[in-house]
């Protein structure tokens, strides 16, 4: 499966067919780490069984770092392989770093090159980072949430939405620097989570399905039917050390994972832990306690999310009571949101588990057969579903924080009681991309809001605070193929029927079936045909209206003031809502938007790939911006530049 991806990946590899000898190193081409970021190195020998290996990094000789050779059936073409290692390789001096390996065989001799760039960071900025990730959240879902939260009355009969103005946009377009990330995969144009969530807390790129960890030539023999008895395949893999586990080795870093996903999920585990399978969770939870990287120690202190069937010893196939762990640990475990509204700011490490189902092991024994990850906002909110989307199962976790409540819990825990202790805290809103999949607009824009609220908490904490110490960058993982097209008036009646009717259409592909509802112009799907002003078409009785000529804009409603639309009519309001397409219900390699504000901001602007992203917040933090920051703060605040409407 990962044959010959891997091999094309990395430093002058033999062909797939391995007809000669040879070896590499099992590291991507564009290898970039900081200076001290640790990295596994294993050297592949295919076709070669013994021999001397010397290895030297910019001439100075580092063999004694490598054990073997060991016997390894790379590619599991039956061939005679060997393989040698070192463990958590790091280099002090900035640069480029040219590592030679050669190997005396029985072959010949047998050389290959690997080229490192190592990024400089001798001692921290007394600063901190927040990184907001807004799962799948591409620019269409950022703009959804302005429309849908900023549109509303600011005052009665004044909409905050005119003449293509809004009177204020929402917290991360407050934040003065954007630009954008690229987001294609190693091995595929369109990635999952894993390797992009890698992509944000590495700094390099990694395969499909990958936490923290680089391709090898061994990713073979893992699955297949016998998860559990191949996962040391999965787990051989040579891993790169990610941004807060480094901060935290380092420097004395505090650090946050908080997620509105279940805590072992793709996202947040690249924070804290290492495998070639993110349905690892098992094994991540694990790590979560004992982080491989730390010596042992936990990778955070504060962590936040659902997920609690991974924890439990009745779910997890090794018996292991995991949340007595973390409280032996000294971790305050809380449950509910109302646990964590009452939680001691001066807690020191705090485990909120805020969802959990009722489930057994996967018959693969390394994750729960179901995951539980947090109910969305719209739910929490207890707002009423339109008809096309799946209506909510608390599973009796009525008690759910919201996001904004979890990242200010953690800041003041991170933070420490005199607030001064550097922190390192990601915070993912994680169903911007889960309801996309489903294309659920309602469930996914109401994110959108829950996450920007989030956003708001951490600004208006690091502005109250005496130095600017704070940097915080909002950006995503990967798109979704979600377009706004347009406005639509449509009656509660109609917007929140659920009876539906079945229709299917025919391709060379075979028989499509689909689930037509009356809110079809709110929400129109890949299989539904656009309509024209005053025509049918589609499935007989089903109004088509052309949403892209309706002259107007949405008209939500925010009765109680709390930021989120309750989304139905109200006194003859409230009607007219966003019209969104989709295209599919799985993931784009569209470029991400990214926002920023605090020291070093201004290292954002532009467009790069998204391994940047990493690289840019460790250089905020190592280096003394204040020149940047001054030529920031004169864009924005001189008279003679213009200023945005609403930021």
């Amino acid at each position: 499966m990962k044959l010959c991806r891997s091999i094309l990946l990395l430093t002058l590899s033999t062909a797939c067919a391995f007809a000669q000898a040879g070896i590499r190193f099992a590291l991507p081409e564009r290898t970039r780490l900081l200076e001290d970021q640790r990295v596994d190195l294993v050297l592949e020998a295919r076709n070669a069984t013994a021999g001397t290996l010397v290895v030297t990094a910019n001439g100075v000789d580092i063999s004694k770092l490598f054990g073997g050779p060991v016997a390894a059936d790379l590619d599991c073409d039956a061939t005679k392989d060997s393989a040698w290692r070192a463990d958590l390789v790091s280099f002090s001096t900035p640069g480029w770093v040219r590592i030679v390996a050669t190997v005396d065989s029985t072959q010949g001799r047998l050389e290959t090159i690997s080229d490192i760039w190592v990024q400089p960071f001798k001692k921290p900025e007394k600063k901190n980072a927040i990184l907001f990730i807004g799962d799948g959240m591409t620019q269409a879902w950022v703009d959804a949430g302005r429309i849908v939260s900023r549109s509303t009355e600011t005052a009665p009969g004044v909409r905050g939405l005119r003449e293509g103005f809004f009177d204020r946009l929402l917290e991360m377009d407050r934040m003065p620097v954007s630009g954008s990330s690229m987001t294609i995969g190693q091995d595929k144009l369109i990635p999952d989570s894993a390797p992009t969530a890698t992509a944000l807390a590495t700094g390099n790129k990694t395969f499909d399905g990958a936490i923290g960890m680089f391709a090898d030539g061994t990713d073979c023999g893992f699955g297949s039917g016998a998860v559990d008895a191949t996962k040391q395949f999965a787990l051989d893999n040579p891993r790169v050390e990610n941004i807060a586990e480094y901060l935290k080795r380092r420097f004395g870093y505090r650090i946050g994972i908080v997620t509105t996903s279940n805590l072992p999920d793709a996202t947040p585990s690249a924070f804290g832990s290492h495998t070639g399978d993110r349905d690892m969770a098992f094994e991540i939870v694990s790590q979560y306690l004992k982080n491989p990287l730390l010596g042992g120690m936990p990778a955070a202190d504060v962590f936040m999310g659902g997920g609690g069937e991974s924890f439990n010893s009745t779910v997890r196939a090794d018996g292991r009571d995991m949340i007595s762990e973390f409280k032996a640990q000294g971790y305050q475990v809380v449950r509910t949101g109302t646990e964590l509204k009452g939680l001691d700011p001066g807690a020191g490490k705090v485990l909120g588990i805020f969802k959990e189902v009722p489930t057994t092991a996967h018959a693969s024994r390394v994750r729960p057969a179901s995951a539980s990850v947090m109910n969305v906002a719209y739910d929490k909110l207890k707002l009423r579903r339109p008809g096309s989307e799946s209506l909510p199962n608390f599973n009796d976790w009525n008690d759910q924080p919201f996001l904004d409540v979890m990242t200010q819990k953690a800041i003041e825990v991170l933070a420490g009681p005199d607030g001064n202790q550097p922190f390192f805290l990601m915070v993912e809103g994680a169903s911007i991309d889960k309801q996309s999949h489903s294309n659920h607009p309602a469930g996914a824009t109401w994110d959108v809001i829950e996450l920007d609220k989030a956003v708001g908490v951490a600004r208006s904490w690091a502005a109250a605070r005496k130095q600017q110490d704070t940097l915080m960058v909002v950006t995503a993982d990967h798109g979704h193929p979600m377009v706004i097209i347009g406005a639509a008036p449509i009656s509660d009646a109609d917007y929140f029927d659920r009876t539906g009717f079945a229709t299917s259409m025919t391709s060379p592909r075979g028989a499509l079936s689909t689930t037509i509802y009356k809110d079809v112009n709110h929400n129109t799907r890949a299989a539904i045909p656009y309509g024209s002003a005053g025509g049918k078409t589609g499935p007989p009785s089903v109004d088509h209206i052309d949403v892209y000529g309706y002259f107007g804009t949405p008209d939500y409603i925010d009765a109680d003031g709390d930021g989120y639309p309750e989304n139905v009519a109200t006194g003859g309001k409230g009607t007219v809502r966003l019209a969104y397409g989709f295209r599919t219900g799985s993931h784009t390699s569209s470029s991400m938007p990214v926002m920023a504000q605090g020291p070093g901001a201004l290292l954002f602007t532009g467009a790069y790939d998204e391994t940047e992203i990493p690289l840019k917040i460790a250089a905020a933090l190592a280096t003394n911006t204040t020149d940047l920051d001054r030529a920031l703060e004169k864009m924005l605040y001189a008279p003679e530049f213009p200023k945005t409407p609403g930021k």
